[in-house]
C-alpha cells in the first residue's frame, strides 16, 4: 500500500470518527438539556400544586392554571424528546465512534511497524465500509421507530 494511499485512508478514517464524535456530543446535549428540563418542570408543576394549599382559595384558579401550563409542556416536551430519540441516537453515534477509533488505532499501530501491504489496506478499507454500512442500516432503524413513522 502506498503512503499517499495510507495517509488517505487514515484521514477518512479519522473524518468519519470526528463527525460522529460531533453529532454524538450534539445529541447527548440535546437529550440531557431534556431531561433537565423534565425534571425542573415536573418539580415546579408539584411545588406549584402544592403552594395551592398555604394561599387559600383566592389565589387557587391562577395556581391551577399555573399547574396546568406546566404539565402541558412538560408533557410536550417529553414527546418531542421521544420524537427525536436523542438517547438512542446518542448511543448509536458513540458506538460508531468507537469502532472508527478502532480502527485508526489498528492503523497507526500496524502503521509504525512498517508499510502495511495492499492486502493490509484493502482488509481496512472493508471494515471502514462495513462499520460504515452497520451504522447506516442502525439509523434506519431507529428513525423508522420514530413516533408517526409506520413500523
Amino acid at each position: 500500500m502506498s503512503t499517499t494511499a495510507y495517509a488517505h485512508l487514515l484521514d477518512l478514517v479519522a473524518g468519519e470518527r470526528a463527525h460522529c464524535d460531533r453529532q454524538a456530543e450534539r445529541h447527548r446535549d440535546a437529550y440531557r438539556w431534556g431531561q433537565t428540563a423534565l425534571i425542573v418542570l415536573s418539580a415546579a408543576a408539584s411545588l406549584t400544586a402544592g403552594l395551592g394549599l398555604l394561599v387559600g382559595p383566592t389565589q387557587s384558579p391562577l395556581l391551577q392554571f399555573a399547574v396546568l401550563c406546566l404539565t402541558t409542556v412538560g408533557t410536550a416536551l417529553g414527546a418531542w424528546l421521544e420524537m427525536r430519540r436523542t438517547r438512542e441516537r446518542w448511543q448509536h453515534e458513540r458506538a460508531l465512534h468507537h469502532g472508527l477509533q478502532d480502527l485508526e488505532r489498528e492503523m497507526h499501530f500496524r502503521g509504525a511497524q512498517g508499510e502495511p501491504s495492499d492486502a493490509q489496506g484493502d482488509a481496512w478499507f472493508e471494515r471502514l465500509q462495513q462499520l460504515l454500512g452497520a451504522g447506516s442500516e442502525r439509523w434506519a432503524k431507529i428513525v423508522e421507530r420514530a413516533p408517526g413513522k409506520a413500523a
